[in-house]
Order: C-alpha cells, then sequence, then structure tokens
C-alpha cells in the first residue's frame, strides 16, 4: 500500500532553505526526532521542487524567502505537480503579506525561525498526519493585525460556526488548536474514519478551502463568541 509513512516508518521531509545555517539547524533539530527524516535539503524553491519529484516526500519544509524561486512559489508549484503534498512554511515574525498569500496557495501550516524547536516537530508531525499548524505567534498576529478577516470575517466566521453541528464545533475548535486528526480522534473518544467524516463535512458547511482557513475560521469565531 502506497501513501504516507506505516506506523514505524518516519516521515520524510524535504527541506528548503537559502541560509545555510538556518538550514541546519533546522534539519538538526528534526534529526533529534526518531520519527522524522530528512531526505533532501536545499537552497531554493527550485530545489525544493525538484527534491518534491525525486523523494516524494510526506512534508515538505520552505523558508517563505528564498532567491531564484521564493518558498511561495514553490508552494504554488508543488501544489501544481504534486497536488496536496502537507508544506509548511517557515517565516520571520512580520512577515504578514506572505502568511496571507502562503494561506491562499494552500500551506498547511507556519512555524516561526525564532519560535520554540518544539514547535518545528509539532507542525512536522501535525502536516504529515493531515493536520494544519500554526505557530501560536503567527495565530496572534493574523488576529491582532486583522489579516485572519481577509479570509473570513468574524462574525462571518461566528455565523459558519454556529451552522455547524455541536460535535462538529468539537471537532472544529480542535482544528484551531492544531490537532490532527488521530489527537482529535483521542481527544473526542471517536473513531478516525468519524473524524475524517466529520472534517468533510466542516469543510462543506463553513465554505472552508483546506484545514488552514478551517483554523482561521475556529479562531475567529472563538474571538467572536468571547
Amino acid at each position: 500500500m502506497s501513501g504516507g509513512p506505516g506506523p514505524t516508518a518516519p516521515t520524510r521531509v524535504v527541506l528548503a532553505d537559502d541560509e545555510p545555517l538556518v538550514r541546519a539547524g533546522i534539519a538538526g533539530i528534526l534529526e533529534t526526532d526518531d520519527g522524522v527524516r530528512v531526505v533532501a535539503q536545499g537552497s531554493s524553491g527550485e530545489e525544493a521542487v525538484a527534491a518534491v519529484r525525486a523523494h516524494r516526500p510526506d512534508v515538505v519544509l520552505l523558508d517563505v524567502r528564498m532567491d531564484a524561486m521564493n518558498g511561495l512559489e514553490a508552494l504554488a508549484e508543488i501544489r501544481r505537480t504534486a497536488g496536496h503534498l502537507p508544506c509548511l512554511m517557515v517565516t520571520t515574525f512580520g512577515e504578514d503579506a506572505y502568511v496571507a498569500e502562503a494561506i491562499r496557495l494552500g500551506a498547511d501550516g507556519f512555524v516561526l525561525k525564532s519560535g520554540d524547536p518544539r514547535e518545528l516537530l509539532l507542525a512536522v508531525h501535525a502536516a504529515a498526519a493531515g493536520g494544519a499548524y500554526f505557530s501560536p505567534a503567527v495565530s496572534r498576529r493574523l488576529l491582532q493585525t486583522g489579516l485572519g478577516t481577509r479570509f473570513v470575517a468574524q462574525q462571518d466566521a461566528r455565523e459558519r460556526f454556529e451552522r455547524l453541528t455541536r460535535r462538529e464545533q468539537e471537532v472544529l475548535a480542535l482544528v484551531g488548536d492544531g490537532l490532527a486528526n488521530p489527537e482529535i480522534a483521542a481527544t473526542l473518544h471517536l473513531a478516525e474514519g468519524t473524524v475524517k467524516v466529520h472534517i468533510t463535512s466542516i469543510l462543506r458547511t463553513t465554505g472552508a478551502r483546506n484545514r488552514v482557513e478551517a483554523a482561521l475560521i475556529a479562531a475567529q469565531a472563538r474571538t467572536a463568541l468571547q
């Protein structure tokens, strides 16, 4: 059977960053986890796209700013050629326009270069399991600057949230917290297949195109309901 990693297989990662020291640091953090293996590294978006074709990884980590082809351009090309391969963007604080564009292109999450190294591993595992991950600082920035309203306004998010069943609201709240399907299933004592059914219904009912937009709806609705 093909697809994602098996129960004991490590999550295979392609990493691209044009700063050698940063790239080495990220790779070093990832390789502290026996469940993660960096299968290729690149210094540009072009190298990332080529590595995806060659290695068929489970997750791709893309620096937003790179020469030749930046992370956004690489994300767009990966979406065009590899479908919904989980892609995480590595960014610095304040790159708001890049974050907004990455959401539009279908990024599966965002990790700050200056963040806690544990966030990097949480993000990779979440993406590999079909989830979305926002660094808490990125989430706060989206809400504080109003960028989240570019995708859904607070009142609109509240209305979309309230269209859901009680169980779907519980699932969406956990999506907003960055949990992947297995974690949601364990938290709510549901079968993972049931969670997938709920996620499909949530995306259809709210109009979210992917889990990242669903997570934004959850965050905006939470703020509106406070």
